[in-house]
C-alpha cells in the first residue's frame, strides 16, 4: 500500500480557511493523507481534529520560518496548503527554501500575490487590463468619488480586508470622516461606489495547475442571509448590503462568469487556489476581491466533488492531471456552526508549548 502523504495545513482555526482546508482534506480516503496542522494559538478548533498538531509564531514572527522549516524536517512534510493571507506570502516568497527542504509550496508565486495583497495597486491593474471594478480612490480622493457617484459608498482597508474585516458602507460625510478617525492607518483605506445588490453577489474558484493551465472552476451564488450578511441598511428607499467572509448560497454552473474569471486568473499569472469575489452588475462582471489562496468555502466545494486541496495536492506533488471535473451543482450550501470540546488538561498541555509570537 502507498504510504500517506504527510500534508501541512496552517492556520487552522475556527471559520478560517485553513480549517475549510483541513474540512476538505479530510473528506478524501483517509489512506490518502496525514495532515499535520499549525496554528499560532492553543485556542483554535481545527487543532483538536487530528492528533498532529502543533503552535507555531505568527507569519510576521522571525521564527515563523525556522518554526516551518523544523516542522517540515520532524514530520517528513511533503507539502504545504497556507491558510490565511500573511502566510501564503510567507511560503510564497520562501518557495525555494521550503522546496529545497523536501516541502512543495501549494500557492501562486510572489508578484501576483503581493498586487492582489494591495487593493489599490490591484482595482488599477484590473481597470487597465479591461476587467470590471468599482470605481476606486484613495482614502484622500473621497469627495471626488462622492460627487461622481453620491452616497453611499464603501470603506476598506487596502490590505488584510479578507472575510470582510473593516469594511464599511458609509453614507454622509461625517461617516466618513469617523471611519477614518478609526483606522490605525487612515492612508491605507481605498473607497469604492457601490455596485448591484446583494443578490447580485458570486463567489468563484478557480484552480491553476502547476504549469499554468486551467483545472476548473466553480460559482456559488451567494445568499446573504445569517452568517454570511455582514450588513443591511435601508437608505431612501433602497436596501443595500454587504456580506462577510462567510459564504453560503446555490452552487451553479455559470459559463460567463466562470470564463471571465479563469481569463482574469490567467491575466495575474496565479498557480493554485484562486477565490473570486464579485458582482453581476447589467450582465457585467464587477470583481472587487481577489484572494490567491483557498477559500472560507473550500469545504463545501469538496463536499460537492470539487476538492481543491486534494487536485491541487497530486497536481503539485505528483504531477497528475485533470480535466474538467464532474463536480455537483444546482445544490444549495447551508452552514451553522461547529464545536468540539477539549479536555483542558489538552488545552493546557499545548498552551504550555507555546512560541514566542
Amino acid at each position: 500500500m502507498k504510504p500517506r502523504t504527510n500534508v501541512l495545513v496552517t492556520g487552522v482555526g475556527g471559520r478560517s480557511v485553513g480549517h475549510q482546508i483541513l474540512h476538505a482534506l479530510l473528506l478524501a480516503p483517509p489512506e490518502a493523507y496525514r495532515p499535520v496542522v499549525t496554528d499560532a494559538d492553543p485556542f483554535s478548533f481545527g487543532l483538536y481534529l487530528v492528533p498532529d498538531h502543533h503552535l507555531v509564531p505568527t507569519a510576521a514572527s522571525p521564527g515563523y520560518l525556522p518554526a516551518l522549516l523544523e516542522l517540515i524536517r520532524r514530520e517528513r512534510i511533503q507539502v504545504i496548503l497556507p491558510g490565511t493571507e500573511p502566510e501564503v506570502r510567507v511560503v510564497s516568497e520562501q518557495r525555494a527554501v521550503l522546496e529545497a527542504a523536501g516541502c512543495v509550496v501549494v500557492a501562486s508565486p510572489p508578484e501576483p500575490v503581493k498586487l492582489c495583497a494591495n487593493k489599490e495597486r490591484l482595482y488599477d491593474w484590473l481597470a487597465a487590463n479591461g476587467f470590471g471594478v468599482p470605481r476606486s480612490v484613495a482614502s484622500t480622493e473621497w469627495r471626488r468619488l462622492v460627487a461622481e457617484t453620491g452616497f453611499p459608498i464603501v470603506g476598506k482597508p487596502t490590505e488584510e480586508s479578507g472575510g470582510s474585516r473593516g469594511v464599511a458602507l458609509l453614507n454622509d460625510e461625517s461617516e466618513v470622516e469617523r471611519y477614518l478617525g478609526e483606522r490605525p492607518l487612515p492612508g491605507q483605506v481605498v473607497f469604492q461606489e457601490y455596485v448591484g445588490s446583494g443578490d447580485g453577489e458570486y463567489t468563484v474558484g478557480v484552480m491553476v495547475s502547476r504549469d499554468g493551465k486551467i483545472i476548473d472552476s466553480i460559482v456559488m451564488h451567494r445568499k446573504l442571509i445569517g452568517l454570511s450578511l455582514g450588513l443591511r441598511r435601508r437608505i431612501d428607499s433602497e436596501t443595500y448590503s454587504l456580506s462577510t467572509g462567510y459564504s453560503q448560497g446555490f452552487l451553479i454552473r455559470h459559463p460567463f462568469i466562470q470564463q471571465e474569471c479563469e481569463r482574469l486568473v490567467l491575466a495575474l499569472g496565479l498557480r493554485g487556489p484562486t477565490n473570486i469575489q464579485l458582482r453581476l452588475v447589467e450582465g457585467k462582471v464587477v470583481v472587487f476581491e481577489v484572494h490567491p489562496r483557498f477559500s472560507g468555502t473550500t469545504s463545501i466545494r469538496g463536499s460537492a466533488g470539487f476538492n481543491e486541496p486534494d487536485i491541487l495536492i497530486r497536481n503539485f506533488l505528483f504531477g497528475e492531471e485533470f480535466g474538467r471535473l464532474d463536480y455537483r451543482s444546482d445544490v444549495a450550501a447551508i452552514r451553522a456552526f461547529q464545536h468540539v470540546l477539549v479536555p483542558m488538561a489538552d488545552l493546557d498541555r499545548l498552551s504550555a508549548q507555546r512560541p514566542g509570537v
